[in-house]
């Protein structure tokens, strides 16, 4: 499977991430504390959309070692994933 170039993720209905298959930031809902750097991923930017996933999406963003694989371990999860 090859990842999209860019996609959004779904629970349901909702959009709770979306994101780039190339290295970037990876921006929370919350902002960052202060003088506190936005995260960064060497294959994966993106930016969380729901507090309610983005702990579960961070989880198995860290278990993952592509961004092919990072879909797939979404969709084992129960979300669904579109590409843009």
């Amino acid at each position: 499977m090859t990842a999209p170039a860019a996609f959004t993720v779904y629970y349901g209905d909702d959009a709770v991430l979306r994101a780039r298959s190339e290295p970037g930031a990876l921006t929370s809902t919350a902002p960052p504390p202060p003088g506190g750097e936005v995260a960064t991923h060497p294959f994966l930017s993106a930016a969380a959309l729901d507090p309610m996933h983005e702990h579960r999406l961070r989880e198995i963003l860290l278990a993952s070692s592509s961004p092919a694989d990072f879909i797939t371990r979404l969709e084992a999860a129960g979300y669904r994933v579109e590409a843009r």
